[in-house]
């Protein structure tokens, strides 16, 4: 029983809405930005590739199965279905309809990211924020900051009884943000146990000679000259990949304990921009899943009531 009330109280204790929304808003937002930025050309590359390179991933092989597909779905289907996602996107942004509005999104995300990662190319950017947005759709992100919770209270009238937008709060609220946060231990002990197991098991990965090799790969393949630049400093790159690794295997250390957010995350923000920067690796989703450690409620609670120092008036 103890285990079981330790669960539910980790899931399932009280929490605001406020936060749950603002991580709706942020996580819809990216992959909507994402979307519309990306996958509408990406599809139309992959339908100009030859039918030989399609093989589908196990996943969208079961999707596709009960129709009886063995090559890639017609493009008025796939095409259907990314605007389908489209018009979903906005609705979950909007909050009208949200979590049916948020599922579709979600579903659709999913099955058209599939289908770019059955041509033989895929990443692992995406994986992170496809969960989010599935666990948002199961939790009540629409309770405020949405149309639905707009139209909610004009059907209950100035009568109804109110509350503080920042305090209102429920058992539900904080489950989606925990699973959110749960996700990025998980993936860095991923990370750093596959750096562990690429060298047999040890910690040979630190060593600086890994990271030079990589930039100056980078350089070659995609023109980075500061990797290149980066990449003459081979003490600098051997505690970078120290604290990496560091990073990676004790990032876990933020879900017992929330106050270590204030340090992991600065350095989780510097080490995707490093990324990016250096490597030209972009992991926008990721950056904006940071958003999670945040209590936004909080935040605006006391920066409501925060007050500050003003000069007398003259004359008194």
């Amino acid at each position: 029983m103890q285990v079981k009330s330790l669960w539910n109280g980790f899931w399932f204790s009280e929490a605001p809405y406020f936060d749950l929304a603002v991580l709706r808003l942020i996580a819809v937002g990216t992959q909507l930005f994402y979307t519309l930025d990306d996958v509408f050309s990406a599809i139309n590359y992959a339908y100009s590739l030859p039918r030989s390179v399609y093989a589908p991933l196990p996943l969208l092989h079961a999707l596709l199965w009960p129709w009886g597909l063995t090559g890639p779905p017609s493009a008025h289907v796939v095409f259907a279905i990314y605007g389908l996602c489209v018009v979903c996107g906005f609705l979950a942004l909007a909050g009208l309809l949200t979590n049916i509005s948020l599922l579709l999104f979600a579903v659709s995300c999913l099955f058209l990211q599939l289908f770019l990662f059955s041509f033989g190319q895929y990443h692992h950017p995406e994986a992170i924020l496809l969960l989010a947005l599935l666990a948002l759709s199961l939790g009540p992100c629409g309770k405020v900051l949405s149309l639905d919770s707009l139209l909610r209270q004009r059907r209950l009238g100035p009568a109804a009884p109110r509350v503080p937008l920042l305090t209102y709060s429920g058992e539900f609220a904080a489950w989606p943000v925990l699973f959110v946060q749960c996700l990025f231990p998980l993936v860095y002990i991923s990370a750093a146990v596959a750096k562990i197991a690429y060298n047999h098991y040890s910690f040979d990965w630190v060593n600086g000679f890994t990271l030079q090799y990589y930039m100056i790969q980078d350089n070659i393949r995609k023109d980075a000259p500061l990797a290149l630049w980066v990449s003459q400093f081979h003490t600098l790159i051997f505690l970078g990949q120290f604290v990496v690794l560091t990073y990676q295997c004790t990032y876990w250390a933020v879900v017992p304990w929330p106050k270590l957010r204030w340090v992991y995350l600065p350095l989780g923000l510097a080490f995707h921009l490093a990324n990016y920067l250096i490597l030209y690796a972009p992991f926008p989703q990721w950056i904006a899943l940071l958003a999670a450690y945040i209590p936004w409620a909080a935040a605006a609670r006391q920066l409501a009531a925060s007050q500050v120092a003003v000069p007398a008036r003259s004359g008194q």
